[in-house]
């Protein structure tokens, strides 16, 4: 199954998005942007719910844009309120109070340069990635498990 990301942002971020999102593309990571995935007359709010409700984590671009976005605000709470991991990128010089809901939870954050931010999107990308990788080393374990259980279960069933 993908490992996948809901990316929180405020739409004047539009570079450091699609950056990000091919990024963690080529890691084979699924991304799901809001503005990019919208039928016609569908709601925005409704479709960024569900999405939040069936990723793996949400990564959230907190550049000096971000912060002021009510959106990305909200799609924190619900994050959290659904017990996803967030994973912040936070823009350098950021005001520790302007965090909300993530200064009072304590949660680490990535920072990065606006100027040069291509080794946090990397950082950020390769732990996406190890997140990625522990997924599908427990989907494994559990696919061998379940094998070895209905495996063991024929040999008993024979035995009658």
């Amino acid at each position: 199954m993908a490992y996948k990301v809901f990316l929180s942002h405020s739409t004047r971020n539009q570079g450091l998005v699609i950056s990000l999102a091919n990024l963690l593309a080529k890691f084979g990571v699924e991304v799901f942007v809001a503005e990019w995935y919208l039928a016609p007359g569908e709601r925005i709010d409704k479709k960024v719910l569900e999405q939040i409700e069936i990723s793996d984590c949400v990564v959230v671009l907190l550049t000096q844009n971000g912060i002021r976005s009510n959106w990305a605000q909200q799609e924190i709470e619900y994050s959290l309120h659904c017990n996803k991991l967030v994973i912040p990128l936070v823009e350098k010089g950021t005001n520790p109070k302007d965090l909300g809901v993530l200064q009072v939870r304590d949660i680490n954050i990535i920072e990065y340069d606006p100027y040069n931010y291509q080794s946090a999107l990397l950082k950020l990308s390769t732990y996406v990635k190890s997140l990625k990788l522990k997924k599908e080393e427990q989907e494994n374990t559990l696919l061998v498990v379940g094998s070895l259980l209905a495996f063991l279960l024929l040999l008993s069933l024979g035995d009658k």
